[in-house]
């Protein structure tokens, strides 16, 4: 098991669209993201605000395509789209899983909500719904527990 160095950015959001991407890793804004995160490999992904984590989700699909699916949805079909697009900017933290499958991915993702909760003693502001397996018990509460420790770190330290 291992637990990749994420991938940081700060976006800003402007009519339910990335207007804008700052790469905080390498301290410059980007027009696009590119592999891995352009890849078909299974990720995981959070955001924060200034001080908290509000989401978490996955996906297979480029980070790009899901965010815009997200912030373009408007209820039409049942689907509202994610409850924080109408933030002015998020942070996105990114992880990139080559070897994991769809349950393994969903059983991290789920972890990771259910320990925020345990740490926090509030679900995510802006979380829709988790999809719980038992699985990839005890692993995937172990990744679920690291990317906690990244996202933390890296916000107690305003990085």
């Amino acid at each position: 098991m291992k637990t990749n160095t994420p991938y940081i950015f700060e976006l800003t959001i402007k009519d339910s669209q990335v207007n804008n991407i700052i790469d905080l890793l390498e301290n410059k804004n980007i027009n696009k993201f590119s592999f891995p995160l352009t890849g078909n490999q299974f990720k995981i992904y959070a955001l924060t605000d200034k001080n908290n984590i509000i989401y978490v989700g996955s996906t297979k699909s480029s980070i790009k395509n899901r965010l815009r699916y997200g912030l373009k949805m408007n209820g039409q079909n049942g689907y509202h789209g994610y409850k924080w697009k109408k933030l002015p900017t998020v942070r996105l933290f990114v992880w990139c899983f080559e070897d994991y499958d769809r349950e393994k991915v969903e059983s991290v993702e789920a972890e990771l909500v259910f320990l925020i909760r345990t740490k926090t003693g509030k679900w995510p502001a802006h979380q829709n719904e988790i999809h719980f397996n038992n699985l990839f018990i005890p692993t995937g509460q172990q990744v679920a527990e690291k990317i906690y420790c990244q996202i933390t770190d890296r916000l107690e330290n305003n990085i």
